[in-house]
C-alpha cells in the first residue's frame, strides 16, 4: 500500500471509530464544486482528479473550511473530482445545519440520496435512496426532486426516469416526507402511472414558470430561441411563450387531478373556473403570460402537499 493509500485508510479507520474531534484535511482532497453551505463554513470534500482516478479506496467527507479540519465520512458515497459522467451536490437548509447529498449520472439520473446533519463535530447520516428506490428497484436511477419543509423535513417526489420507460414499459411514483431530527419517514405513497400521467407529472415537477421569457431583442430572438428550445425557456415572441405557458398549465393541471385527493380536486375545478375569468379578462397577452406564471406555481404547490 503507498503512502496516500496508507493515509486515507488510516482517515477511515479514524471516522469509522466514531470519533467527535475534527482531524486535519487529507492533502490529496478538495472542496467538491456546488457543496459550500449557505454561510460558507462547511463543504463536501472528495480526492483531486490526479489521485481519484488512480486510487480504488475514495472517500467524501464534510469538511469545516475555514479550520481546514474533516468532520465525518458520508458513507457509501463513491466521487473524485470531475469523475466521468458523474455528479455530486448539496443541497443545504438555510441555517446549515443539514443538506442532501445526491450523486447522479449525466444520462440516467439520481443513484444516491444521503441525508447528512451536522451534530457538534462530528454527523449524522441517512441513506434516503433505500425508500425511494422501490419504484426502480432493477436499475436504481431514479428522476429526484425535493423541498425542504418547516421541522425541518424533507419533501420528496420521485419517477422512473423517462429513459428507461421503453425498456420497463411501467412507470411509478414516490412521494414521501422524511423526517431530519428523527430520520424517520412520514407519510410514504408508491404507485404506478401511465406514460401519458408520468409525462404529465414529469414536466409539473421540473418546469419553472419564472423561467419561461421572451427574448430581450429580435436581433437576439432567432439565436436565444434555437439554442433554447431543448429546455423549453426562452422564446421569440409573447405569443410563443403564452404557448409554452399554456401547455405546462395543463400538464400542471392534469398532475394535480392524478394526484390529489378526489375532494381536493373537486375544490380545485371551482377555483380554476374562477382564475379563468381573470385570465381572458386580463388586458394584455404579457399581463395573461404573468397571470399563468403566477397560476403555475399555486399549482405546483399543490403537489407537495402530502
Amino acid at each position: 500500500m503507498d503512502a496516500q493509500r496508507l493515509v486515507i485508510s488510516a482517515l477511515l479507520s479514524f471516522v469509522a471509530c466514531g470519533s467527535a474531534a475534527a482531524i486535519d484535511w487529507p492533502k490529496t482532497y478538495v472542496v467538491a464544486e456546488g457543496t459550500t453551505s449557505p454561510d460558507g463554513k462547511y463543504a463536501l470534500i472528495v480526492q483531486s482528479y490526479e489521485a481519484g482516478r488512480d486510487d480504488e479506496e475514495r472517500a467524501v467527507f464534510l469538511a469545516n473550511i475555514p479550520e481546514h479540519k474533516v468532520i465525518g465520512e458520508v458513507k457509501g458515497v463513491d466521487y473524485f473530482e470531475r469523475m466521468n459522467s458523474r455528479s455530486l451536490s448539496a443541497r443545504w437548509l438555510n441555517d446549515s445545519s443539514a443538506c442532501l447529498v445526491l450523486e447522479a449520472h449525466w444520462l440516467y439520473g439520481v443513484y444516491g440520496v444521503h441525508l447528512v446533519e451536522r451534530s457538534g463535530q462530528s454527523i449524522q447520516r441517512a441513506d434516503l435512496m433505500k425508500r425511494i428506490v422501490a419504484i426502480n428497484p432493477t436499475d436504481g436511477w431514479v428522476a429526484f426532486y425535493f423541498r425542504f419543509q418547516p421541522g425541518p423535513k424533507v419533501a420528496v417526489r420521485a419517477t422512473v426516469p423517462a429513459r428507461q420507460l421503453e425498456e420497463t414499459k411501467s412507470s411509478a411514483m414516490f412521494r414521501g416526507t422524511f423526517d431530519i431530527p428523527s430520520k424517520r419517514w412520514g407519510a410514504v405513497n408508491v404507485r404506478r402511472v401511465t406514460f401519458k400521467e408520468h409525462e404529465a407529472i414529469e414536466s409539473a415537477l421540473a418546469e419553472d414558470p419564472e423561467k419561461y421569457t421572451v427574448a430581450s431583442s429580435k436581433e437576439e430572438a432567432a439565436a436565444q430561441y434555437a439554442a433554447a428550445r431543448a429546455n423549453e425557456q426562452a422564446y421569440p415572441s409573447e405569443e410563443k411563450r403564452f404557448k409554452a405557458l399554456d401547455e405546462l398549465l395543463n400538464n400542471v393541471y392534469a398532475a394535480d387531478r392524478i394526484l390529489l385527493p378526489a375532494a381536493r380536486f373537486s375544490r380545485l375545478k371551482d377555483e380554476q373556473r374562477e382564475w379563468l375569468k381573470q385570465l381572458v379578462a386580463a388586458p394584455t397577452l404579457t399581463d395573461k403570460s404573468k397571470l399563468m406564471q403566477q397560476r403555475i406555481k399555486v399549482l405546483q404547490d399543490l403537489l407537495w402537499q402530502d
